[in-house]
């Protein structure tokens, strides 16, 4: 249990190095317009406006293929989308129950998505601004499939540490986020 908590602590410490160093002298912005909360990641270096993937051919027990069209692909975490939008819902889930029910969420005229792993980093590091326009409760997990077994997905714990771990995919408690692409 030490070995994880070390390993994932060297995960988080990377990563986060990761985002700061791509982000030094580049301004992310949180604006709250009525009662959306956008996140503008224009400024970023690896940025991509090409709209992501909301799907994916993935199951709880199965990694789907690694293209740009799966959510939970390394591909589709190799770049943040420049400005998106967080829903105001939070809920818990299964991670395919997680995709699925972003993908259906009709509200706004739809196109919700879960988050990549980047993005996920990017709103933990924004957390304060957003609290500060109004945005409650925890932030969720990602879309990204782990590195590790089949059946994990990453999960960006938003506890005040920025815990990143793989967590089993089935896990029905987990908090997820729905974010839409702008």
């Amino acid at each position: 249990m030490i070995k994880d908590m070390k390993k994932n602590m060297k995960t988080l410490l990377v990563l986060l190095g990761w985002l700061l160093a791509t982000t030094a002298g580049y301004a992310q912005e949180v604006l709250k317009e009525g009662n959306k909360y956008i996140i503008d990641a224009s400024a970023m270096l690896r940025h991509t406006t090409d709209k992501k993937a909301r799907e994916t051919d993935g199951t709880n027990s199965v990694r789907g293929a690694n293209t740009a069209v799966n959510i939970g692909s390394a591909v589709s975490d190799e770049k943040v989308y420049y400005k998106f939008e967080l829903s105001p819902d939070r809920f818990t889930a299964t991670w395919l129950n997680a995709v699925n029910r972003c993908k259906n969420l009709s509200n706004d005229n739809g196109g919700w998505r879960l988050p990549t792993q980047k993005e996920a980093i990017l709103i933990y590091i924004l957390w304060p601004e957003l609290v500060q326009a109004g945005l409650t409760g925890e932030a969720g997990g990602t879309a990204t499939e782990s590195g590790g077994s089949a059946n994990q997905c990453r999960y960006v714990l938003y506890d005040g540490v920025g815990t990143i771990s793989s967590t089993p995919k089935n896990n029905a408690n987990n908090y997820y986020r729905c974010i839409r692409d702008l």
